[in-house]
């Protein structure tokens, strides 16, 4: 399947490049400068197909990322980039798109390598930014002849500083899959939907960034397994245009789930030295293709490696969020004793309007048991200390959960304990999926406020000083290429409302 099969048809080439306007255009060339050339040519071999991204925002600094493939789905030429093994990749970063062409304005520039061992990835993380504003940067590389191959213009954010009162308003993205079981394809027009939107902060995909398995759309049409197996599949999804315009738009945060590995693995159990060596190519490849803080997650072999991916995000003081790892401490436990205690401290400390839980699987107790529902001990630690926090101090500490996993957007709330007559302790929004399946059907009642079922898009939050809000961007059309996603009915939480208080009103926002 060639890169024009794999692009998003829903995404016409007028509305695309409306969008991105001159920022997406192929690699163009200028003046020479200095650096080990690609051998490629720049008229039709663009090394960044797979665009830019950032990442993993803080007040006072970001992730940007890029990787060079020019053939980002042939593992047979290293993806284009033949027999080099290291290319030096020149990036800067302004305060406006115009200031990139003026080097007395830049904030930050420089220069990193992307290394072949690291498919040709490349992570800067820039510091010395300020608080809550906009930031843009590109890459570039030398080509042949003495010409210049220019990146996408990326854009990012940085995130709020302690004492902002403003609104932080984020997009949570799940389960996009691309192979559908007849060997078609499903379209992502929740990404069309959002990539067109100038109103986003940054994005969290929260788990099944893409799907593992063997399907005929899928490239490779096998389950995969090999380092270059993961490689590709990663150039697949980002091949689909709008997915790669979200990043371009806006940073994000990454935690992946199961899929990004294979299904349902434990990370804290891993079955011997095949699914050990498996997991540490999913690994490598998860950090080589996303805008990831951390470093490197170690040397390829029969050891299990590690990434440092539970971390919280606060955005001023209307957010703090917190991103949980369900799958690579899985094993006897859910998140392991670190983690468990860093979230459970987290819980007890933050003094944001909203405390947001963001975990790939569900809390609620009757989202199944693939997560908090198979670790008791855990899900009974956290949700105490919810119920203890709302005790004692009702009028401050509103707390909320994000989740996704089971391929249906449904409005719940979080029981203590898991029977149907134990007190809410908090909210829980569950994401509609980008376009995964589910035969799931769940009708409203007293446990679920409000279900999206065969509905796909995405999930707008937005945490204001005096209340929380949860749109469901969603539509029913992921088999046809011109299909839309729409804003639903927000739902509302009021600050200092006890759990359990969750609603609609009575008409449509604009």
């Amino acid at each position: 399947m060639g890169q024009s099969d794999v692009n998003e048809a829903g995404l016409g080439r007028r509305r695309f490049l409306t969008l991105a306007g001159a920022g997406l255009l192929a690699a163009g060339t200028v003046a020479t400068t200095s650096g080990r050339a690609l051998a490629m040519s720049p008229g039709d071999r663009d090394p960044f197909t797979l665009g830019v991204a950032s990442g993993d925002a803080m007040t006072d600094r970001v992730v940007i990322w890029t990787r060079l493939a020019p053939e980002p789905l042939d593992p047979s030429t290293r993806f284009g980039m033949g027999d080099l093994t290291a290319v030096p990749v020149r990036w800067r970063l302004a305060r406006t798109e115009s200031h990139l062409g003026t080097p007395s304005k830049w904030i930050a520039s420089g220069e990193a390598v992307a290394l072949a061992d690291n498919g040709f990835s490349v992570h800067v993380d820039v510091t010395g930014l300020d608080a809550g504003r906009r930031y843009f940067y590109e890459f570039e590389v030398d080509g042949p002849d003495g010409t210049v191959l220019r990146s996408p213009i990326g854009r990012t954010h940085t995130a709020f500083a302690a004492g902002d009162d403003r609104t932080a308003r984020f997009a949570v993205v799940t389960c996009q899959n691309i192979a559908r079981a007849d060997g078609g394809e499903f379209y992502f027009h929740g990404h069309d939907h959002l990539a067109a939107r100038e109103d986003i902060d940054f994005v969290v995909f929260l788990g099944d960034y893409f799907y593992e398995f063997g399907r005929g759309a899928h490239v490779p049409p096998r389950e995969i397994s090999s380092l270059d197996d993961y490689r590709t599949r990663y150039s697949q999804y980002k091949l689909r245009d709008s997915l790669r315009e979200v990043h371009r738009r806006f940073p994000v945060y990454v935690m992946p789930d199961d899929h990004e590995f294979f299904n349902d693995y434990r990370g804290g159990d891993l079955g011997g030295v095949g699914q050990v060596r498996r997991f540490n190519h999913a690994l490598q490849a998860l950090w080589e293709n996303m805008p990831l803080r951390n470093g490197h997650p170690g040397p390829l072999g029969d050891t299990k490696n590690h990434l440092a991916l539970y971390r919280r995000i606060a955005w001023g003081t209307n957010l703090d969020l917190y991103l949980t790892d369900v799958r690579q401490y899985r094993g006897p436990s859910l998140l392991g004793n670190a983690q468990t205690d860093d979230l459970l401290d987290w819980l007890r400390t933050t003094t944001a309007t909203w405390t947001a839980l963001a975990t790939p699987t569900p809390i609620w107790w009757n989202g199944g048991n693939n997560g908090w529902n198979a670790f008791t001990g855990v899900r009974d630690r956290v949700t105490a200390v919810l119920e203890e926090r709302k005790a004692a101090t009702p009028a401050t500490f509103n707390p909320v959960v994000l989740s996704g996993d089971i391929h249906c957007g449904i409005v719940t709330h979080v029981r203590r304990f898991r029977d149907h007559s134990s007190p809410f302790v908090a909210t829980e929004f569950i994401n509609a999926p980008m376009t995964s399946q589910s035969s799931n059907q769940f009708l409203p009642d007293d446990e679920v406020r409000g279900a999206y079922n065969g509905m796909y898009g995405y999930m707008e939050c937005i945490a204001e000083p005096t209340g929380w809000k949860v749109r469901y961007v969603v539509g029913n059309q992921t088999d046809d290429p011109n299909g839309t996603a729409t804003g639903e009915l927000p739902w509302h939480l009021d600050a200092g409302a006890a759990p359990g208080t969750v609603y609609q009103p009575v008409h449509q926002e604009a």
